[in-house]
């Protein structure tokens, strides 16, 4: 299953509340919540360049402070390195096949939150995240 699949399978509201649950720090809820609903509709509206050979995954880590995380990334079939998602093109990410493990420990809506999550790490379009980008190369 593609992880466009995964997000397309989940109940919206669950979905939502999921990711509202990531965001308990933020100053403002009302406005996490309608910006991150509109990067759901412009996810569901986003076609798929799909990629049998790129995996969306989850594991298990211990953090810094000894807790533990959730730590999202993407492998490629023959590469040992996993890459983060917070600035790769969201067609792509859409398009990975979802982990079928990590699906089902997390459950769809957990999931999808958070790659998501990952995914909107430094803004919540695609458009934001690519000026953060060029950001830092003109800082260089």
């Amino acid at each position: 299953m593609y992880f466009y699949e995964v997000i397309r399978s989940c109940d919206e509201c669950a979905l939502t509340d999921e990711f509202l649950g990531l965001c308990k720090n933020s100053p403002d809820l009302q406005h996490t919540r309608e910006a991150f609903e509109g990067c759901l509709r412009t996810l569901k509206s986003i076609k798929p360049e799909t990629d049998d050979k790129a995996v969306i995954e989850i594991e298990k880590i211990t953090l810094l402070d000894g807790s533990l995380g959730d730590n999202v990334c993407a492998r490629f079939e023959d590469d040992p390195e996993k890459y983060g998602l917070e600035i790769n093109p969201w067609a792509d990410t859409l398009g990975y096949r979802a982990d079928e493990k990590s699906v089902s420990k997390y459950g769809a809506e957990l999931f999808s939150a958070l790659v998501i999550w990952e995914m909107t790490w430094f803004g919540f379009d695609e458009q934001s995240i690519q000026q953060r980008v060029g950001q830092w190369d003109e800082d260089r």
